[in-house]
């Protein structure tokens, strides 16, 4: 929904009078994906869509609030969902749905819906969609030139629907938030997120650091890490080939994993494959594989969590013996419904957060050297390089030491945000605690209890002693 009224009246200097009005509450039954029903309550604010121009349209945003159960609750706890393109009222469905009542004897809990997502006003989806060849392998450079055209069509369909892509950048959503806790007549506000919401809380600590009591964030994504560097994931895939040497001391181990891995890529370069599989139906399918698209396929399917990647040692090993059969349905997948089309906010939010040119030039000299490229980017990079659609001031790529009161964990198993990188963002948060969940992946909130009580305790104010959580392993297939 958009309505220019409000902002008028802000433009003319009302907005202060009218902050208190600018939210709606009504009552509202949750009803969790395991059909958990609590009572809670619907909020709807307003804010401006653009905030770069003098007068602009603005959209409503939602969020679903779980009051509190102590009777002398502290600021709130907005959750901040990751993606880009994540639902915060969604994700309270699902699998973290225990922690956000567990929350609620601290202070009211608010799962917030970002601009573009869930309950929050929506942008039309694109209805094109790029075109690949199924059964022939396909290079990066295909990918792009096609996926490019793709996109340029998307964009004038955008057009022609007077959508403001430009407005959906994590600078402006950092600016909901405050509008958020403006709208609740808080005085401060504490984040909860993980992933690309660490990404969006980093900008609201830039921005207003000064309105925050506590924040937790999981799965550390910097200000300049929208882009990861292909360096990281090769680390991250010796690691695992590291661990698959004995593979936690049980009978089946992989000694020389890593030589498998690279003698695979090695082959596709030289020669893609066509393979074939049994789909749902029962019906044979043909798939291309070149080795760009198996980068693609790993980085996207085998890297992110514990869960996945111990299906990553035997896949390689039937993929050195010739046979592509397993990863040809997430080829597939790739093909046919993940880089064939663009989501409107995700990939603005993404494009606009940029990449500084020192990180691009090392971006540039690993792709070619890296055993999965740029394959954890998608064809982010690529894009960014080709797409008309700027990104945000380099001021927003930058991280300088703050005095929030944190708490920040990292997986050591995390194959999409590195626990190295978790280790530097943590080194600016003066009064931060940066624990490590040991051999837990990127989906770490739920990996344990022990990870729940954890983040329990600390908004509860008790000091946090412990740098690591050690859970148990999971072997490899």
């Amino acid at each position: 929904m958009k309505t220019p009224l409000f902002f008028l009246l802000l433009c003319l200097g009302l907005g202060p009078q009218l902050a208190g009005q600018n939210l709606r509450i009504e009552a509202y039954e949750f009803i969790s994906r395991a059909a958990d029903t609590i009572p809670a309550e619907l909020g709807k604010f307003w804010v401006p869509e653009d905030r770069t121009g003098e007068i602009s349209d603005s959209i409503e945003l939602t969020f679903v609030r779980f009051k509190s159960t102590n009777p002398q609750p502290g600021p709130p706890i907005v959750y901040l969902a990751g993606g880009p393109g994540g639902s915060g009222t969604a994700t309270a469905k699902g699998w973290r749905f225990p922690l956000f009542m567990q929350l609620r004897a601290v202070a009211d809990v608010i799962a917030f819906d970002q601009r573009g997502t869930g309950l929050s006003h929506q942008l039309p989806n694109c209805p094109h969609r790029a075109a690949f060849e199924l059964a022939v392998p396909t290079d990066r450079e295909t990918y792009l030139q096609i996926s490019t055209e793709n996109i340029a069509k998307c964009q004038a369909f955008w057009e022609s629907e007077k959508v403001n892509l430009a407005a959906y950048n994590t600078t402006e959503s950092a600016r909901d938030l405050e509008a958020l806790r403006r709208a609740l007549g808080v005085d401060k506000m504490s984040l909860w997120g993980i992933s690309y919401g660490s990404h969006l809380a980093f900008e609201y600590i830039r921005l207003f650091e000064d309105r925050l009591d506590k924040v937790v964030l999981a799965s550390l994504e910097g200000p300049y890490e929208t882009i990861k560097l292909p360096q990281d994931t090769e680390d991250f895939v010796r690691q695992l080939s590291d661990l698959a040497k004995d593979n936690y001391g049980t009978s089946k181990k992989y000694p020389d994993l890593w030589e498998k891995i690279k003698t695979v890529h090695q082959r596709l370069k030289a020669q893609a494959v066509v393979a074939t599989y049994k789909n749902r139906r029962g019906q044979i399918d043909t798939v291309g594989i070149s080795n760009f698209e198996l980068q693609q396929a790993v980085a996207t399917f085998y890297l992110k969590n514990p869960k996945d990647s111990k299906k990553l040692p035997q896949l390689y090993e039937q993929m050195y013996a010739g046979d592509f059969s397993e990863v040809a349905p997430d080829v597939m997948v790739m093909k046919r419904y993940i880089l064939n089309r663009v989501r409107p906010m995700p990939v603005a939010m993404d494009l606009q957060s940029g990449i500084s040119e020192e990180r691009r030039a090392q971006v540039v000299q690993q792709i070619v050297r890296t055993i999965l490229g740029s394959g954890i980017n998608f064809l982010l990079y690529e894009w960014m390089t080709t797409v008309d659609l700027p990104p945000l001031p380099e001021a927003f790529r930058t991280m300088s030491t703050n005095q929030v009161e944190a708490l920040l964990l990292s997986g050591s198993l995390d194959g999409r945000t590195y626990l190295q990188s978790g280790r530097e963002l943590a080194e600016q948060f003066q009064r931060g605690r940066h624990v490590i969940i040991e051999n837990a992946g990127h989906d770490l909130y739920m990996a344990s209890p022990l990870v729940g009580d954890l983040v329990l305790r600390f908004f509860q104010g008790e000091e946090v002693k412990v740098k690591r959580l050690v859970l148990d392993p999971v072997p490899f297939d």
